[in-house]
């Protein structure tokens, strides 16, 4: 009889154990935090069950280079906080803006490498990966944020992010722009011509030195925070940048006062994560995460625009003047980019035809 007892005993310590040992494969319940592994081989078997999802958790850093007053660090810090909020804690997203953390070409290698990352970059850094990526925002394409949103919400651009998350870089959206890049200097520019023997600082993509080049400047890649004191020093004679750059960190306008409106690329940057990470979370986070990197993009666009004018009175009265170029002059010196793109990454050359076709149409419809 002791022995059946015994018996008895053991049978219901072992089935004990395993209801304990069941549940998310990794959460510890209660109020512990798990990040969750998403399967190697990005097939996304290791994510945690749809009827789990109030067991999981998952704490992403994001990181980009922006400054305090710069609209995408404004919208940065706003998605890390609404993400956080809006998921309950269940996917906590800490912003490390200011260079602080990986940026540009790094960040983007974080996503490849599956770190629980998040990223705000220029599109074309992921050329390497996807030729195409950098011709969908080569220069002298748009004229307006309706026109660059007409094309993003595009087939054309949903193939490239497919072809994004096979390298496992997930676009979480394509909106966060903040106006048009133009010409800054202290000198009178009108054509190309006005730029030959003049160096302009440049940014690190090699798209936006390939367009400064063309556009007639010698371009010098550095950080923009060098860019002040090269400017000062007279190792450089401007930049190119959007007018919330000209107004913002280090008060630039202090340098430079002259703005050629060449309007040459639209001043965008895409948001993105591990494909596989993104995979892994379940559907009830993960619809709260798009929507949240959806409308945080939109609210910088809108904001900037809104924006755009109050800086422009503020910048007039800093004594800074803009003139209108010779647009033609300009757009005939960019062509080269295009063939440069299709060689250096193996972009499809027919695809700028189609982009235009498409900023035709959306004007066609919309004049």
């Amino acid at each position: 009889m002791k022995r059946a007892f015994s018996l008895l005993l053991v049978l219901l310590m072992v089935l004990s154990l395993c209801a304990c040992g069941g549940g998310n494969g990794g959460s510890t319940g209660g109020d512990d935090k798990t990040d969750t592994t998403p399967a190697a081989d990005g097939s996304g078997d290791a994510a945690t069950p749809e009827d789990d999802a109030d067991n999981f958790y998952l704490d992403i850093k994001f990181s980009n280079v922006f400054q305090p007053t710069e609209w995408n660090y404004k919208a940065s810090e706003k998605l890390a906080e609404m993400i956080t909020e809006r998921t309950e804690g269940h996917i906590t997203v800490t912003y490390y803006g200011q260079n602080e953390l990986d940026c540009y070409g790094d960040s983007v290698t974080q996503a490849v490498n599956n770190a629980n990352w998040m990223g705000l970059e220029e599109p074309s850094l992921f050329a390497d990966y996807v030729g195409d990526a950098a011709t969908l925002i080569g220069p002298m394409l748009y004229n307006s944020d309706e026109e660059y949103n007409y094309v993003m919400d595009s087939d054309l651009v949903k193939d490239v992010c497919d072809r994004l998350a096979a390298e496992n870089i997930h676009i979480l959206d394509t909106h966060y722009s903040f106006g048009f890049r133009s010409v800054v200097t202290n000198l009178d520019v009108t054509t190309p011509e006005d730029l030959k023997g003049h160096q302009l600082r440049a940014t690190s993509s090699a798209l936006f030195t390939k367009t400064l080049e063309c556009l007639g400047a010698t371009p010098v890649p550095m950080s923009f925070t060098e860019c002040l004191s090269a400017i000062s020093s007279g190792v450089v004679e401007g930049f190119e940048g959007s007018t919330s750059t000209l107004s913002g960190a280090g008060a630039p306008y202090e340098l430079v006062k002259k703005v050629a409106l060449t309007n040459h690329l639209i001043a965008t940057r895409w948001l993105f994560m591990p494909e596989d990470l993104y995979q892994s979370i379940p559907t009830k986070w993960r619809d709260i995460l798009d929507e949240c990197a959806y409308e945080c993009g939109m609210w910088e666009q809108t904001s900037c625009r809104e924006d755009e004018d109050t800086q422009k009175e503020m910048l007039a009265s800093q004594g800074v003047t803009w003139n209108e170029v010779d647009l033609d002059a300009f757009t005939a010196a960019c062509e080269p980019v295009y063939d440069w793109i299709c060689e250096e990454y193996g972009a499809d050359p027919a695809l700028r035809g189609k982009l235009v076709e498409l900023i035709n149409e959306y004007r066609a419809n919309n004049s």
